[in-house]
Order: C-alpha cells, then structure tokens, then sequence
C-alpha cells in the first residue's frame, strides 16, 4: 500500500505544476450547480438590452428569447460559454436551464463575477443534472436510461448507517447477504456481482477478491446517491449488468468550516464523524469517521459476541490552476473489523483495509472538454477464527488482497445537437489468494474504448452508445446502448431505452482451486468462461401536472444469458466432489414502476411502487428471494416557526418471496418463504441554537419480525446531535 500512497502523491504533485494557456479561458463563462459546483450544459444564456429585464417564467424561455432575436448562446458539456463581444454596458443576461430556476443578473455584476453564475435547482422539474449515466453531468432529457437520485436531505432524514440500509428502503431494490457476512445489492432483480458501485464515478474495493460488502461504505460527507436501474456498461463494462449505484460526495467549497456529528442508538449503535473543508484556490474536504454496532451484516443472529467496526477517513481537492485548468484528487482510506460465532465456541474475524485515490485534470479544448485521469486502489483482507474476543496474531491465516490501475482519457464536446464523449480506459488489475487459486495469484490487464452522443432533433434526443472492452484472460466484449427522449409539451418527457450489459467472470471462476476437506468438495475454475450479457428493454414517461407535483411511470424487461453458477462435474480421485463454475443458466426480470412526488408549503411527500417478475428460463423457478410487490411512502414537515422542527415519516414494504435452494435430487427447488415486511420509520430534528442541531428517529416502529429474512431485523430506536459550522461567528 505504500507503492500506491506514493504514486498518488507522486502524481498528485505532477499535475499540480501544470500551468494554462489562460487567454481563451479568461474570455469564457461559466453556468454552474450552486449546491455542487458541478458546471450545467445546454443552459441557455441571453443578453436582454432592457435594464428591468425580468426573470423567465418557463426554463425553456431562455431559448424563446433567443428565437425572439435576443443575443444568445448555449452552455457546452462542461457548463462553459463564450459571452459574445456585442453584448454592450447595461442591460442583463438572463440564465435558464431544465432543472434550474431561472436567473437574471445585471451584466455589470456578470462581468464582475468573471461570468460565473450559480443556478439554484428547482426540486420539483422534470429535469435535472446527474453525472453517473456520461461522462460529464448530463440533462435527465438527454438520458434514456431511468435514474433515481437520493438527496443529501433524505439521507439525513433517513438516519443509517451505511449505503446498504438506505438503499433498502426504495422501491424495486433489495438488500441480501453476502457470504459469510455483509449486504449485497440487487435493482430489478439483477444483484451481486452484476451491480456495479461506485464512490465518486470509481469503483469500491472488494470486487476483485468477490468481497464485496455495501455495509462498510460510510454516508459521511455524501451529497447524494444516483442510482441506475439497468445496464450501463456501455460507459462502465462489467459488472454494470443489472445496474449501477454511484455514491457522489460533496465537492469542497471556499472559506472554511467544520462540522461534526455524533449518534448512539439500539444494538450497541454508535458513530462519530467530523468534516473539515475550505481554502480559496486551493479547496479541500476532508471527513474522518468511526462507527461500530453490535450486529453483523446478512446474520439474522450473530450473539452476544457479534459485532462490527469501521474507521474511515474521505478526502477531495479541488484546484483552479487557472480559468482553464481544473485539477481534481481524492483519497480514501477505510479499515474494518468484523466478529461472529462460527460454532464450537469460536468467533470469524474479518480485518479489512483498503486505499483508494486518483486523480483528474479538466480543461476546454476547442469547442469541448478534455480530461484525463490516474486511479489507484489496494485492499487487504484477512479471515482468521479463534476463541475470545481477538483473533490470535500470526496465527498463520494469509492475508488477500487485490490492486487495481486504472488511466483514462476522454473528450467532450457539444457541437449544434451533438453532445458527444470518447473515451480510452486502461487498466491493470491483480489478486493474491493462497490456498484457493491455481498459483496463489492472478492478474489481467485491460483495454476499453467508448463513445456516446445524445443528438438533439428539437423537443426529441437520440441517444447512443458503445463500449468494446478486450481483456487479456476473458477476451473481449462489445456493449452498445441506444436510446430516446421526447419532450411532448412543456411538462412531460417521455424515454424508451434499449442496452446490452455484460459481466466478466471474476479472476476466482477462471482461475479456483480451493479445496475444502471438511466439506468434502473442490472448487475448480474453468478457464473458458464466457461473459454473462443481457438485453434490456425499458420505456418510461415522466410528466409534471401541476409546479407542485411530478408523476413517473416505467415498464422494463431484462433477458439475462450465459449466467454463471457452479456445479458438480464429478469426483476427485480421493472421492471429493468436484464443484466448478459454468454459464449454463438463462433468466428474465420485467416488471413495472411507478412514482410521485408532491410539495406543498412546508411539506413534501414521495411514494413509489414496484412490480418484478424474476425467474429463470429453463426451470421456470422464480429467483432466489426476489420479492414480486416492493413500495415507499415518505412524508416530510418542517415548521420554522418551531427552531426549524421536522419530521420524517416512512413506510417501506417488501413482499413476500420464495427461497431457492438445492433439492433433494441436488436441483434448484423451493425451500422457503421468506415472509412479508412492512415497517414505519420516524426522524424528527430541531435546531437548538448555536448551530446545534437534535436529532431522534426509530426504525421498525411496531417491531415487525418476519419470519426467512437474512439479516437481523427488529426495532432500534437513535438519538444524536449535529454541529454545524463550528467555528463560525
């Protein structure tokens, strides 16, 4: 982990010294996301030469100004413009963007600012910016592919812990257990290794080792959580089979401030974090976090020794080289320790610890955007048993962990319709196993090429896109996406997608040879694994009947072929069964989503419902604990007038579903349910002055027990306490 520490520091320094052909960039503007940073494209910017110029009323006015004989121009990819040199003194220039509300700004002032206008986001718009579905932040309109967005104000209200149980509760999404402990992800019934999720648009370590667990990804210092529903592996290749969930922190901001929060609930609860960011050209957010609970992630029991602790440490820089140059970096750092019974009298110990960082560089060329990228990334883990309430050191247990390379450059540029990205990925990967794979370790190196383009054609955009990946173990892949969005009034988009999602075989089904005598088996990988694809189909309308409410309705369909299971291929000479992995399953998930969103005053409510069909093709079976009906109610009030009182109110259901396992012939059969779930969850929080803030939530509120659920479920009630801008006047 040292080699990483001092590469990212090495490259750090490297791109730190850049220095811009600032001449052009003095000359451009900017329209930006004032609660990211993040720049907006396609906004449309307009010279009004009268001084009592009002604000548009409609975000697509600014384009009817422009149609009126108005001076105009329009945002490229990255939220940059050329103000034209006729725009004389006086006067103002009005900004308007989907997604926004619109802005009028004397030109005085834009000039004063270097033309860098900040837009406030409209919480209710058809549209909005998202940046996990292209390379740069991307309109909803120009996006085929459904995308859920959590925000930062919902996470607070929910009062989790970790990704995991936030993403819990939404509809068409399920939480299952990892093996021997932790959460696993499904979206639309497609979940494991066929989500794809990602902390900041790069991938979370443990993948590589098949170690994934999402209860170790922290909340702390998050903005918000994107998550798509479907395949995207045209932009991001394997493992974005099913879908992708892209955990995005918030970018560092100027001046300084620190903030802290601590938290204590039921079974054992507790959590402590402080975030500390500022500077001017300069800009860093560092958080550091530890929590720890005396439960364990995907065991209904783990007993009176169970318990769980995570330490983790985030960072991100931001660095304006200039007007042009726009450097960013980010390093994380997490370590972890898990305990639980394992029978005899003896506890399983997992220590991990993992360190990510990388780099990227951003600047206008021509009449796009360049960027380029280094990432790094190391993680450890150890599995030991033992009695008592520490694993023995040097007990002899080896020690396995994964690294990963990764460099990528890309170009995006909006020309007339076009807004287009290329790219080119390479990538070095590696894992040590000892004990389960041929040789102890394996390793591939990687290529991928990608391009994209959303083509405007007036209220309609046509979408498309392709990724072809060549792997130097599995071969190569190619996944194309296409796709179309169609405004059909002022307030309704309607979007109709179809993709191809892959999923490579992990180094461990190409390369196992773990042998398990207590069991009495052998797992043995198989080296002429295909890559498991899919065809997804998707349709949907998103439609806003009043300012106050939006409505969204999708239908979806996903065949699924060339899935990996293992299975028995016969006996060892010593008469262990020999298991090995082979694509010999086919399935389908198809359903449907529905959606609303409603605010009113001082009150927003939200609601959705999901209905999944998964099953498997040949035996006609549904799939393992894939429940058919999910829903969400989510109300919200807030009374300023009461030192800012709110209260969060959720009701979440997950339906019942059949649990797959091996028959008595050894074939895939139903051995259980697992029973219905319906829980209310309540979060109240109020200001108590000096910029202290209370907060008090139960979950599970009528302590609902279903019976065949894999992790533990019951009430727990939480309490805490926010400081906000600690050190401010």
């Amino acid at each position: 982990m040292r080699r990483v520490r001092l590469a990212l520091c090495v490259t750090i320094g490297f791109v730190g010294v850049l220095r811009p052909d600032a001449a052009r960039a003095q000359s451009q503007g900017r329209v930006y996301d004032l609660e990211s940073g993040a720049g907006i494209p396609d906004a449309d910017v307009v010279w009004i030469p009268a001084p009592d110029a009002g604000i548009p009323a409609d975000p697509v006015a600014g384009q009817a100004a422009a149609d009126s004989g108005r001076a105009a121009v329009r945002t490229n990819a990255a939220g940059f413009f050329v103000p034209d040199p006729d725009w004389g003194p006086g006067g103002a220039v009005t900004v308007a963007a989907l997604g926004y509300r619109s802005r009028s700004i004397a030109r005085e002032d834009a000039t004063a600012a270097g033309w860098r206008i900040g837009l406030e986001r409209d919480p209710l718009a058809v549209d909005e910016i998202v940046v996990t579905a292209s390379s740069l932040p991307r309109l909803r309109s120009q996006i085929a592919v459904p995308v859920e967005t959590v925000e930062a104000a919902e996470i607070d209200a929910a009062g989790v812990a970790s990704a995991d149980r936030l993403l819990a509760e939404l509809p068409g999404v399920q939480v299952t257990a990892a093996t021997p402990v932790g959460s696993n992800l499904m979206i639309r019934g497609v979940g494991g290794a066929r989500v794809l999720v990602l902390l900041d648009g790069q991938p979370t370590a443990g993948a590589l080792l098949e170690n994934r667990d999402l209860s170790r990804m922290s909340l702390a210092g998050v903005e918000r959580v994107e998550i798509v529903k479907g395949p995207l592996s045209s932009l991001y290749g394997s493992d974005a089979l099913g879908g992708v969930v892209n955990v995005i922190t918030q970018l560092p901001a100027s001046g300084f401030r620190v903030d802290a929060r601590a938290l204590a609930g039921g079974a054992g609860r507790r959590e402590a974090e402080a975030t500390a960011s500022g500077g001017g050209r300069l800009r860093y957010r560092v958080t550091g976090g530890w929590r720890q609970e005396d439960r364990i992630p995907g065991l209904a029991d783990g007993g009176p020794s169970a318990f769980a602790r995570v330490w983790d440490f985030r960072s991100r820089l931001r660095f304006k080289a200039s007007d042009a140059w726009d450097i960013r970096a980010a390093a994380t750092y997490l370590r972890e320790r898990q305990r639980w019974p394992v029978g005899g009298a003896f506890s399983g110990f997992n220590d991990n610890a993992g360190f990510s960082g990388w780099v990227e560089a951003r600047r206008p060329l021509g009449p796009g955007t360049w960027s380029g990228s280094l990432f790094l990334q190391e993680y450890e883990h150890l599995f030991r048993s033992a009695r008592g309430e520490a694993p023995i050191a040097d007990a002899g247990a080896a020690t396995q962990w994964e690294r990963l390379a990764k460099g990528a450059a890309g170009y995006s540029v909006a020309l007339g319709g076009h807004s287009a990205d290329i790219g080119l990925e390479v990538a070095s990967r590696a894992i040590q196993s000892p004990d389960k794979l041929i040789e102890d370790r394996a390793a591939d190196r990687q290529l991928a090429l990608f391009a994209q383009d959303a083509w405007r054609l007036g209220g309609t955009v046509v979408s498309g896109g392709a990724r072809l990946t060549w792997n130097d173990r599995w071969g190569s892949n190619l996944s194309p996406t296409v796709g179309v969005t169609r405004r059909a009034g002022a307030h309704v988009h309607l979007r109709a997608a179809v993709a191809r999602g892959f999923r490579a075989p992990s180094f461990k089904e190409l390369a196992w040879n773990f042998v398990n005598v207590g069991g009495g088996y052998v797992l043995q990988g198989f080296p002429d694994l295909d890559p498991e694809r899919s065809w997804n189909v998707s349709g949907g309308v998103e439609w806003q009947p009043a300012s106050s409410a939006r409505i969204e309705v999708e239908v979806f369909s996903n065949r699924i072929r060339n899935l990996i299971e293992p299975g028995f291929v016969g006996n060892a000479e010593s008469g262990l069964l020999i298991f090995s992995p082979r694509n010999v399953a086919d399935a389908i998930t198809r359903g449907f989503e529905f959606s609303l969103r409603a605010v009113l005053d001082r009150a927003e409510f939200t609601a959705g419902y999901v209905y999944l069909d998964a099953h498997a093709v040949d035996s006609g079976l549904p799939l393992d604990r894939r429940a058919a009906h999910s829903a969400r109610a989510r109300a919200t009030w807030t009374a300023e007038a009461l030192s800012g009182f709110r209260l969060d109110a959720t009701a979440h259901l997950t339906g019942a579903a059949a649990i797959i396992g091996a028959g008595p012939d050894g074939s895939d059969a139903r051995i259980g349910t697992q029973e219905r779930f319906v829980a209310i969850d309540l979060q109240t929080s109020i200001d108590l002055g000096r910029r202290l803030k209370l907060m008090a939530g139960v979950d599970n509120l009528f302590d609902a027990r279903p019976a065949g659920w894999q992790g533990a479920i019951e009430r727990k009630l939480r309490m805490g306490l926010a400081f906000e801008d600690l050190f401010a006047r």
